[in-house]
């Protein structure tokens, strides 16, 4: 099925970069492990999501810095605009995700090297510390996004409830 999929969106030019997958998925769906160990097959660290490689989404690389008043991550996604990318947090994970295009020319073509990423994207990440979901900002400038968000302090997460 998902040899399928990634077989019509290669054939609408979605991306060029999906043959390579393409190619790796009908490897792994012959191999007899696969259902085994397939999971493990594109892990990134021990930190990030397991996925398997066939899901053609892709991760951006992404660095989280802390400082004493805020959270600051910042991802690079080159080639898009930020219309085209979605943040979402709940003060404890930050998800990012988006559709990168393909930027070469429509028609007949001779691939030598892919190593340029495309088509869709998630990352989701931990933050290292309690945040405030609605003080959240976020850039977008020559390729890079950058991802502010203010910590809370220790006396704002714990409230003391009256009793009536």
């Amino acid at each position: 099925m998902i040899v399928r999929k990634a077989r019509m969106l290669f054939e609408k030019g979605f991306c060029p970069m999906i043959a390579k997958h393409l190619r790796l998925v009908e490897e792994d769906e012959k191999d007899p492990l696969h259902d085994m160990f397939g999971l493990f097959a594109n892990e990134r660290s021990g930190r990030g999501k397991v996925r398997i490689h066939s899901d053609l989404t892709w991760e951006p690389p992404t660095d989280i810095v802390e400082t004493e008043s805020e959270i600051v991550v910042t991802v690079d996604i080159a080639g898009m605009s930020g219309r085209d990318i979605s943040i979402v947090t709940d003060g404890k994970t930050l998800r990012i995700n988006g559709t990168r295009r393909n930027p070469a020319a429509p028609g007949a073509k001779q691939f030598h090297m892919l190593e340029i990423q495309c088509g869709p994207f998630e990352r989701a990440v931990e933050l290292p510390g309690r945040v405030d979901p609605a003080k959240v900002s976020a850039h977008y400038s020559k390729g890079m996004l950058q991802i502010r968000i203010r910590k809370l302090d220790p006396a704002e997460y714990v409230k003391k409830v009256e009793i009536d």
